[in-house]
């Protein structure tokens, strides 16, 4: 009887909100699942300082190799079910599988859950694979806090409180566990293994079964200030020139070298440094939809934030053509903003002068909203309470792709900052840009894309070789260069974007994807073997 049934991950039939925040209480729910169905195959639990979670099969021969395949559970804020949790329950399936058919076992089989992989709680990703790598140290996670002023540490103390008091409901033994300050280190890892969904539709559109990853992207992200009374202008004017340098940036063969997004577009609350604004207003509502920042081209999305910045510099340039209109920015929000997110919902607050040029006003903003993909609601307003300094923040998420470095995207992004203030500001406003994150692309291992590929067209199962724009773990956890051991992600078809509830993978792209990394767990780890048994004949 199998103990890792496919009904405990996934609700198939259910497509409400997931909100697995990262070292939250669902969170935790979750990985107690994960860990009950580990202690069940027999599994070593180990559990360390950034909350990384490993089910262990202890090797009897080949004792310094590690095979390492997983990934994460935690969500992004009103998220789908399959991202993440996909992997998780796949590595979870091979290793039941590997270990039902082998009774000797040559090298460690390791199924990992990583900590913090969505940057929604702290506005930075891969925080539980980048402190396995050492790139996270304690001290710098330390220093984390996340949008409620809750620190790092906190967050992650209250974390494995919860696991350790509800063991006993899941039917959890405590000898089963052992706390560490890692579970695994890079240059113990012999090879890394991960399933994703795709978070696109290219494998959907295309009929493909399996995608198979010869690089994954990593984002510079950072937080954008602008100072003055024309921020507002000034910032949607870098919305706007960061997508056209990211529209732009495609090679000869039509391929995205760059993706930006801008989830987070905020004029600061100063609440002791407010004025009263009275007459004839309008709350502008845009609205877009949710996806992944990563996995959507830049020409297929419907962008509240882009569209909102777009209506900004329409109607600054109407009122310039027309001297009799005024039309002050008063204010902007984006409420639930997360890091990777393209965002359904931006608002801003104009005042209109006089209140005659209110239809024209509406008319533009209905034709806007049209050519942007996204819809703008209007809501008359009478009154409302502003900073009385205006300061603007944006937060920016740049994809990078192979071989685009971290250093090229900085310096074209301070390339438009200096063109802006040229042009545009006049020394009226100030910008400043803070980088937050910043990674490497990656390549992966051509003999595990090979290894996946043969297996692939052995079980007739159509594939094809692609990039993954999001970053994942596997990304994280060894060195870019690969020098400390190899690594292969591959990915299932899905449907309705991603980071959204509208997310969907069937049962049988699941079923599928499980059945190539069971072989090709099974594969990998008779490699261990034969090398084992040719070290042995050297040795005699």
């Amino acid at each position: 009887m199998s103990v890792i049934n496919i009904e405990n991950f996934f609700d198939f039939d259910n497509h409400t909100p997931v909100n697995r925040i990262a070292y939250s209480e669902e969170d935790a729910k979750y990985k107690l699942m994960c860990m009950k169905a580990m202690q069940d195959l027999g599994m070593k639990i180990l559990i360390d300082n950034a909350g990384n979670i490993v089910g262990e099969f202890p090797a009897n021969y080949s004792k310094d190799k590690n095979l390492v395949m997983g990934s994460h559970t935690d969500s992004v804020t009103n998220g789908g079910q399959f991202d993440g949790p996909v992997g998780v329950y796949m590595a979870l399936k091979a290793a039941e599988d590997f270990k039902k058919s082998h009774s000797k076992q040559y090298g460690n089989l390791k199924t990992i859950i990583y900590a913090c992989e969505e940057s929604t709680r702290f506005s930075t990703a891969c925080i539980g694979s980048y402190y396995l790598n050492g790139n996270f140290s304690e001290e710098y996670l330390s220093t984390l806090t996340d949008k409620n002023g809750i620190s790092f540490n906190d967050a992650v103390s209250e974390y494995k409180a919860y696991i350790f008091s509800h063991l006993t409901e899941y039917g959890i033994d405590l000898n089963n566990i052992k706390l560490v300050d890692k579970v695994i280190t890079p240059d113990e890892i012999s090879e890394a293994l991960e399933a994703h969904i795709e978070q696109s539709e290219i494998l959907s559109n295309s009929g493909k079964s399996i995608g198979i990853i010869d690089s994954i992207g990593k984002p510079v992200r950072g937080n954008i200030t602008v100072h003055g009374q024309n921020s507002i202008v000034t910032s949607a004017r870098i919305v706007d020139d960061l997508t056209t340098f990211a529209k732009e940036s495609k090679s000869k063969t039509g391929e995205e070298a760059v993706r930006i997004t801008v989830p987070k577009f905020n004029t600061l609350d100063d609440k002791e440094n407010q004025k009263p604004v009275t007459g004839n207003m309008f709350l502008v509502s845009s609205s877009g939809e949710n996806n992944h920042s990563g996995a959507t081209p830049m020409d297929e999305r419907s962008d509240s934030v882009l569209g909102l910045s777009r209506l900004v510099l329409g109607l600054d340039d109407l009122q310039k053509q027309n001297p009799d209109i005024k039309i002050d920015f008063l204010g902007t929000v984006t409420p639930k903003w997360g890091a990777n997110q393209i965002q359904d919902r931006t608002y801003l607050i104009i005042k209109v002068e006089p209140e005659t040029y209110n239809p024209i006003v509406k008319a533009f903003s209905e034709d806007l909203g049209e050519e942007n993909n996204v819809h703008f609601d209007m809501l008359p307003i009478t009154k409302t309470v502003v900073p009385a300094d205006l300061t603007s923040e944006l937060f920016v998420d740049i994809r990078q792709q192979y071989p685009v470095t971290p250093e090229t995207t900085k310096s074209k992004v301070f390339d438009i900052f200096q063109n802006i203030q040229n042009k545009h500001s006049n020394d009226a406003n100030s910008i400043s840009f803070r980088v937050t994150s910043e990674g490497e692309p990656v390549k992966t291992s051509s003999e595990l894309l090979g290894n996946v590929k043969d297996i692939c067209d052995k079980k007739n199962y159509p594939c094809q070789i692609m990039h993954s724009w999001p970053g994942h773990d596997l990304a994280c956890i060894l060195d870019p260069d690969n020098k400390s051991g190899k690594r292969i992600l591959f990915f299932i078809p899905s449907q309705g974007g991603s980071h959204n509830p509208k997310e969907t993978t069937t049962r049988e792209a699941i079923e599928i994807g499980s059945d190539v990394f069971n072989t090709l767990t099974s594969q990998r780890m008779n490699k261990f073997k034969e090398e084992y048994e040719k070290e042995a004949v050297i040795e005699k």
